[in-house]
């Protein structure tokens, strides 16, 4: 299933869409998630998206920083807000599509919410920084952008390991 999307140039959603629904998913179960965490759910399911249906979930660019992956257009709303729970959802651009009509990414955000989500932001962290890990392949170089490729590849990896 492909979504239309206005700017032909992007494919997928905006990174505070996707982290909205991890956002809501906790909320509908009565917690709450920091940003580490929201950022390394993000990040999951997109590689999972990538390496699943073939397509990225978020046209952000992901950067290798110290602490793993990070979309820069989440750590703007956030900062250095730490383990400080994040109480609303963030807000979204109008004009931007929504994931509730992309069944198939839904569904990989539901996967991904159902083994990754109970994990504090310290153990998403820590598999993040996994040897191999598209972050340890790439934290340090100049751009410290993770190439989607990187990411596809390493989460098909782990998807035909399962």
């Amino acid at each position: 299933m492909t979504i239309a999307i206005d700017d032909p140039t992007r494919t997928g959603y905006a990174a505070e869409v996707v982290a909205n629904a991890f956002l809501e998913l906790a909320r509908a179960e009565g917690r709450s998630l920091t940003q580490m965490q929201v950022h390394k759910l993000v990040y999951i399911a997109h590689g999972y998206t990538l390496a699943l249906l073939g397509r990225p979930l978020m046209y952000n660019a992901v950067h290798a920083w110290q602490r793993g992956p990070v979309v820069r257009q989440l750590w703007q709303h956030w900062g250095e807000r730490g383990r400080v729970p994040i109480s609303e959802p963030l807000p979204v651009a109008s004009g931007e599509p929504e994931l509730n009509g992309d069944a198939e990414a839904l569904d990989v955000i539901r996967s991904v919410w159902n083994g990754y989500g109970g994990m504090d932001g310290g153990a998403l962290s820590g598999l993040t920084h996994r040897a191999g890990s598209p972050w340890s392949q790439t934290y340090g170089l100049q751009d410290n952008l993770i190439p989607d490729e990187i990411t596809r590849e390493y989460y098909t990896r782990l998807a035909r390991s399962a």
